[in-house]
């Protein structure tokens, strides 16, 4: 096969005009500003013979679509021109012409596709890092620039891993193999590709260029197919219920429940991943929900890693949310109902315990129940969840058994131990092994029995407003009421100075924007480029909440209605206990949790292995060592395992999977899901954009890629906004906005969270749940 060099855009699409089999090529016409002054009656005669009553007239200059620079979107491109106006066609040769910088670049004309069905860019692999995957993005109302220009709305995208044949979309399998041509035409890998399909199906090639490669990763060789198949077995094997777990499907998931993807992003790397697993996923989850009267389900991690990316076992997830005095026929039922409705309903994905689950009971659970009615559920059924939910909410609300009282309680115990490891005689892997070890039992563990408390409590309250018992307002100045560690350190934070910094890093030093993350500087690592105390930042203002007495006679009398076991004053102090114990529980666990971070840290400079290096070490290699003693020097086992950790990261870096695993074909090819964000707030606000680690963040919107709670201290820079990659509604970031009345998106997704990168305004409009980028 004779093979093609890459030339201008207008050349590449005469050269394959007759040699591309699995797509057409329009004819093309090709002049120039310096011919259109010499000849035009013969630039006008030549286009005459496209034979169209509609044109495009684009750019084909030499500083477009090369090795070194694609220059997309640079000069000018217009369509639909009609082919009988003479003087419309030279207007729009001289606009596209005088747009390029030299009066010989091509200009390129061709006939327009008439009824375009799709019309899109497809990647023969990932831009930014070469991954092995097709990448092809495409919208369907009609448009043949929506996709290159950024106004596509609903588009869609599908990935499928190169070296698997299995296509099962029409249209895909078409441009897939439209590409696999151009590769072999070309004798590249790389290359972006623009295409249409009209009415009848018929496949265009509209554009085609290598893919700029400088500067950039190149993970093209780093997943091999084998990987991928033990991935497609693993999942499959995966479907098989285990002890105790009920449901006749499982469906894996990056955002439910204790989001992975929130707290320790889509791609950790391994010490993060570990440690996120060794003090909550693995066993600790499963004992607080037992402890709290749900499903038994200790010794089932809620989270694999599935080739480096983290992903909760839903169906399990399901099960742990099940009322351990329900029956199992009916527990079976609603594991499967929950099942299906999150099968029909990816977009649910991060909201599982606001749309599927029924965790608890509240004030609208009627109503909320109401929808089984219609999936095969009978009315009795019905009353025995209703009432089993109300016997498991009635014992976390207990004043008597107090089991968030008594969480809170224990974690206190927490400083206790952390004062006398860190200041013992112990060795560092030692003092690592009890900090974590001290971590789970008298942090984690109580901190999940209180969110779960806090959980149950925003429930409660929501329900209040759904019922119209509260406003939305009245809910609001109870929340801002609460006094948390949150509001403290804002507070602290707003009046920094010289004076008080020791004292305000003395409470507050450990804490990181990523808390799990070792390269993510502490506080008190790296002051200046999380604080600037030269500007002060706006004071939250602390409201009291007091209702009257006749609402909380109606209150008590509501309570007695449904059958809860508290009055009004007992309710509230369990609503302000358990939001606020959640905050503060969170906050001291992570004491523990950064300075084993820091040891770690200390650990790799003993051994002088890197920070970057450590961040690739498991935290078992590292808790393995209290136990046990080899004749080898631990640093060489180390650095074996780093390296061969970095060589799975490399895999991870470049696989591509769904954020809602639901069928194992998924694992080579899938459509992305469509992403519903979190808009806190009804307001509308425009601003220039920033990064989380720019300095001058004032007035403008942070784009931040997790909801972590360690980003509070974006709160004292004035901020207009943010907006978040991944998160759920009731992430941290997500309440801390909601509170200070700060618009803000939560959870807009991978492909979204890159087009917002690229602008350097945004306009958020919280309202219509809409980003523009200006």
């Amino acid at each position: 096969m004779e093979k093609l060099i890459f030339q201008t855009k207008a050349r590449n699409l005469l050269n394959l005009k007759d040699k591309l089999k699995n797509a057409k090529v329009l004819d093309v016409f090709i002049c120039s500003l310096k011919q259109l002054k010499q000849n035009k009656q013969s630039i006008l005669d030549g286009i005459k013979l496209l034979n169209t009553d509609s044109l495009i007239i684009r750019s084909s200059s030499k500083n477009e679509d090369s090795f070194a620079n694609s220059n997309a979107g640079a000069f000018l491109s217009i369509a639909n021109i009609n082919a009988n106006d003479e003087s419309a066609i030279l207007k729009a040769i001289e606009e596209v012409g005088n747009s390029m910088p030299f009066e010989d670049d091509e200009i390129l004309i061709q006939a327009m596709i008439k009824n375009i069905n799709k019309c899109g860019v497809a990647f023969s692999v990932d831009k930014d890092n070469f991954a092995p995957y097709f990448c092809i993005q495409f919208d369907e109302n009609g448009s043949n620039s929506s996709i290159t220009d950024g106004s596509a709305k609903n588009a869609k995208t599908y990935f499928h891993y190169k070296n698997d044949d299995n296509i099962k979309d029409f249209h895909m399998k078409k441009v897939i193999n439209m590409i696999k041509e151009l590769e072999l035409l070309f004798n590249c890998h790389f290359l972006d590709v623009e295409f249409a399909f009209d009415d009848k199906d018929e496949l265009f090639c509209l554009q085609v260029r290598p893919l700029i490669m400088q500067n950039k990763i190149n993970l093209y060789e780093s997943i091999k197919k084998e990987a991928l198949q033990r991935l497609y077995k693993r999942f499959n094997s995966l479907q098989i219920p285990r002890p105790r777990v009920l449901g006749k499907k499982a469906i894996f998931g990056v955002m439910p429940d204790w989001n992975p993807a929130e707290i320790i992003g889509l791609r950790p790397k391994r010490l993060a991943f570990s440690l996120y697993k060794e003090i909550i996923t693995d066993n600790i989850w499963a004992y607080q929900r037992d402890n709290y009267g749900y499903k038994d389900l200790r010794s089932h991690p809620l989270i694999h890693s599935f080739l480096g990316i983290p992903y909760v076992d839903v169906r399990l997830s399901f099960n742990s949310f099940i009322p351990k005095d329900l029956d199992d026929e009916i527990a079976s039922k609603l594991v499967n109902y929950y099942l299906d409705k999150l099968y029909k309903n990816h977009d649910l994905h991060d909201k599982i315990e606001f749309d599927i689950v029924f965790s608890c009971y509240d004030f609208n659970i009627n109503k909320k129940l109401s929808n089984l009615l219609n999936n095969e559920f009978n009315e009795n059924e019905i009353k025995r969840i209703e009432f089993s939910l109300l016997n498991l909410t009635n014992s976390i609300l207990s004043t008597k058994n107090g089991l968030c009282l008594k969480d809170i309680e224990k974690s206190k115990k927490m400083m206790i131990y952390y004062e006398n490891i860190i200041n013992s005689n112990l060795s560092l892997i030692d003092k690592i092994y009890w900090l974590i070890e001290e971590c789970k039992r008298y942090g984690t563990l109580p901190f999940a029995g209180v969110a779960r408390a806090a959980f149950v409590a925003m429930t409660l309250l929501n329900s209040l407003v759904e019922i119209g018992f509260f406003t939305k307002e009245e809910k609001n100045e109870f929340l801002n009421s609460l006094h948390t560690v949150s509001k403290t350190l804002s507070k602290q934070m707003s009046n920094l100075n010289e004076n008080n910094k020791k004292e305000f890093l003395e409470n507050f030093g450990h804490l990181r924007a990523g808390t799990y993350n070792i390269l993510s500087p502490r506080y008190d690592e790296n002051f200046n480029n999380y604080f600037d105390i030269s500007k002060k930042s706006k004071q939250e203002e602390e409201k009291e909440f007091k209702l009257s007495n006749e609402k909380m006679q109606k209150l008590n009398k509501l309570l007695k209605e449904h059958g809860i076991s508290i009055n009004a004053n007992e309710f509230f102090n369990f609503l302000k206990t358990a939001i606020e114990g959640r905050e503060f529980v969170k906050f001291e666990f992570s004491k523990l949790l950064s300075k084993a971070i820091s040891l770690i840290e200390e650990l790799g400079k003993y051994y002088e292995i890197s920070k970057e290096d450590m961040a690739h070490l498991d935290i078992q290699s590292i808790l393995n060592l209290y136990s046990t003693l080899y004749s080898k020097n631990p640093k060489n086992t180390f650095l074996t395992q780093i390296n061969q950790n970095k060589e799975e990261y490399n895999i991870t870096l470049a696989i591509k999977l769904p954020s809602l695993l639901t069928d194992a074909d998924q694992i080579f090819g899938f459509f992305t899901n469509n992403i519903n964000a979190n808009y806190i707030t009804q307001k509308s606000i425009s601003a220039n954009t920033a990064l989380e680690n720019d300095k001058d963040l004032e007035g403008k919107i942070v784009l931040i890629y997790a909801a972590d709670p360690g980003y509070d201290y974006l709160f004292t820079k004035n901020i207009a906004g943010f907006i978040t990659c991944y998160g759920g509604a009731n992430s941290h970031m997500a309440i801390r906005a909601s509170e200070l009345g700060m618009p803000a998106v939560i959870g807009v997704g991978e492909e979204n969270f890159k087009k917002y990168l690229k602008a350097n305004k945004l306009r958020i409009e919280c309202q219509n749940e809409q980003v523009i980028c200006l």
